[in-house]
């Protein structure tokens, strides 16, 4: 559990960012907005040390549902945010628009290649820049990577968009807001319920993530962590019409670096370049998935530098000190690659196809999800039996 000091500078932090964030709204100034509200999600994947490959790997190797469970309060309050001013916003201006996907072959393959990749590489896409703020040296070798792997997947945009699809099916549009509403949440209930029978039968005993409703400071972090990240995504769907996404950015960045650097790519005569020519040549400072990507990076770099005052050196929150290997770096290549490239085919990572894919109620969200556990699964259990042949080799 985290136990708040009386002078606790990394959570000074949070400060620090909303009150960038009130001045960008005395200012209107939306990019400092974008990049504010960036800012304190980094801070708060940072701070809580909360990751999305962390939860489903420890439920896939030990049984154990805590991380788990607070994704599902995550996905319920951002659900709970979302149905109500999405449909709001269907008669207001801006427009507020949820990530609504088709049920594509591209979402099944692409989320279990990145499932594949998120334990290759020890991190998800939210992961890999959490830890780029945490100064964490594979996670450059990840992201670099990342924007390859993006950037092929741009590449091979038409084929992926003519692979067979069913229509993509949103909740809300179906049933209606409220039905709609009940119904996710009555899906989300049930599977917290089995999670929590699973768990007890298995260890006989559940971890807790609210010991005391009255004392918050008892709230497992993992939670905080959750709500806030749903909170956060809300207020980004409000001020900027559309919710939290990272993927995109990977072909986005990656093409742009490419320009940059001179590299014989003519991908204004991809199908990905025509689709997307006036975001590509646009300034990554007035794009809103860039921008709140960079404030993501930011702010785990400030939670770690602030950090730094207040834990030893060889805290494990701030650095690792394992050595880093050759084997470490290939599998982060490797991880990285396929992450990227699952992600941008996928309409989205564990944030934007995910997060906000279900929290927008849209069914291709869950596909998703189930894709993205079996890579994980598939993964894990190969490691396993690699660690059981190894130890049946030493004894």
């Amino acid at each position: 559990m985290i136990r708040l000091k009386p002078v606790d500078l990394p959570l000074t932090s949070f400060l620090v960012l909303l009150s960038l964030l009130a001045i960008s709204l005395l200012i209107q100034n939306p990019y400092l907005g974008y990049f504010t509200i960036g800012g304190l999600l980094g801070a708060g994947l940072n701070y809580f040390q909360f990751g999305f490959r962390t939860c489903s790997q420890q439920l896939l190797s030990d049984g154990r549902t805590l991380g788990i469970r607070s994704v599902l309060i995550m996905l319920a309050v951002t659900t709970f945010l979302f149905f109500p001013l999405l449909e709001i916003g269907h008669y207001s201006t801006p427009k507020l628009t949820g990530f609504v996907q088709p049920l594509s072959l591209s979402v099944i393959f692409g989320a279990f290649i990145f499932g594949v990749g998120m334990q290759l590489s020890n991190g998800c896409t939210s992961g890999t820049l959490n830890k780029l703020g945490q100064l964490q040296p594979l996670s450059f070798t990840a992201f670099i990577f990342l924007l390859v792997g993006g950037t092929l997947a741009a590449y091979h945009h038409e084929f992926w968009r003519a692979v067979p699809a069913l229509n993509a099916i949103s909740l809300p549009q179906t049933f209606g807001w409220f039905p709609a509403l009940i119904l996710q949440l009555g899906v989300i209930a049930l599977l917290y319920r089995w999670l929590l029978a699973r768990e007890k039968k298995r260890y006989q005993d559940v971890v807790p993530l609210i010991p005391s409703f009255k004392n918050i400071r008892q709230w497992h972090p993992w939670l905080l962590a959750g709500i806030l990240l749903a909170l956060l995504n809300t207020l980004l769907l409000i001020t900027s019409g559309q919710p939290w996404s990272i993927a995109n950015i990977f072909p986005l960045w990656g093409l742009k670096f490419s320009q940059q650097a001179g590299l014989p790519l003519d991908f204004s005569f991809w199908d990905y370049g025509i689709t997307y020519a006036e975001r590509l040549e646009s300034p990554v400072w007035t794009d809103t998935v860039s921008l709140t990507t960079l404030g993501l990076v930011f702010g785990a770099l400030l939670v770690s530098l602030l950090g730094r005052v207040t834990r030893p050196a060889s805290s494990p929150q701030i650095q690792n000190t394992r050595r880093i290997d050759w084997q470490s770096h290939l599998l982060a290549v490797i991880g990285g690659f396929i992450m990227g490239y699952g992600a941008v085919i996928a309409f989205g990572c564990n944030i934007g196809a995910f997060f906000s894919g279900i929290g927008s109620g849209s069914l291709h969200g869950w596909l998703w999800a189930i894709s993205a556990l079996l890579g994980n699964a598939i993964v894990i259990y190969f490691k396993a039996l690699q660690d059981k042949r190894l130890n049946k080799f030493r004894n």
